[in-house]
């Protein structure tokens, strides 16, 4: 046998080896989504869409923040008892021992990442935390866009409004422990021993303040901007609202902090 038969049997016994979990992992595959994969038939999603898998594997959807009845519909239409494949791209567990993932369905033939889709549709925020961020630089970047579509077109309900840092009746108390998105023009930074405070008014003490552990921005300095340089800059900052002497932020990730300008 020649080298180039020997060549062309070895392509085609390995073509016929190849699983269906690697040949659909090839479908569609985002540069984020590299961790080892799993795949697993879904059972049940709950109200808060936890999805559990035959077998009793639960699994929670890594970087988007949702809450509406919409997504949850739209994730029984979609997933209910369909095979689907999921992916780590962070932290694997959260404190209740669910996989923390990206996550692969099928419509027909096509393959497409949930979370995408449900930004896409405007049922979800990008969300980013310390041990989970990789994914969320690419799901702002579809995020963007889905906003943008919904400017020109008014044919998207997007359900997270871009609240704004002075408007600080809309960041009431009320909000308080809410995942929100609020976009300022930076006027001032300041520092202390523990923290860098991105303030958008000279009264901090009443209005909206972004705040930043000086050990995260120490321990990740290579990651986030240069922060005095978003002075006189319009940025949008997303995380959960708290208040102390007036609404803020703590940012925890780089990615929490989007420069407009």
């Amino acid at each position: 046998m020649t080298h180039k038969s020997i060549k062309y049997f070895s392509l085609v016994f390995g073509l016929l080896f190849i699983t269906p979990q690697a040949a659909f992992t090839k479908e569609k595959l985002r540069a984020c989504l590299q961790l080892p994969e799993g795949m697993g038939v879904v059972k049940e999603i709950s109200k808060k869409n936890v999805i559990t898998l035959k077998g009793g594997k639960k699994l929670v959807m890594a970087n988007i923040y949702e809450q509406n009845p919409e997504s949850h519909q739209f994730m029984k239409k979609k997933l209910m008892g369909k095979k689907i494949s999921f992916y780590s791209s962070g932290r694997l567990k959260d404190r209740y021992n669910r996989l923390i993932v990206q996550i692969v369905y099928k419509d027909g033939k096509v393959s497409n990442w949930l979370q995408e889709t449900l930004i896409e549709k405007g049922f979800a925020a990008t969300m980013a935390l310390p041990t989970n961020w990789i994914c969320a630089i690419e799901l702002l970047k579809i995020e963007n866009l889905a906003r943008d579509r919904t400017a020109e077109t008014q044919n998207l309900n997007f359900h997270f409004p871009i609240l704004k840092a002075e408007n600080t009746k809309s960041l009431n108390q009320k909000q308080q422990g809410s995942f929100q998105l609020v976009k300022g023009k930076v006027l001032s930074i300041s520092r202390t021993t523990q923290n860098t405070y991105i303030n958008f008014s000279k009264n901090w003490r009443k209005d909206f303040t972004a705040v930043i552990s000086n050990h995260l921005l120490k321990r990740k300095k290579s990651r986030w901007p240069k922060l005095k340089l978003l002075k006189g800059k319009t940025i949008i900052l997303r995380g959960w609202l708290d208040h102390y002497n007036g609404p803020l932020i703590r940012l925890e990730t780089p990615e929490m902090i989007e420069i407009m300008n």
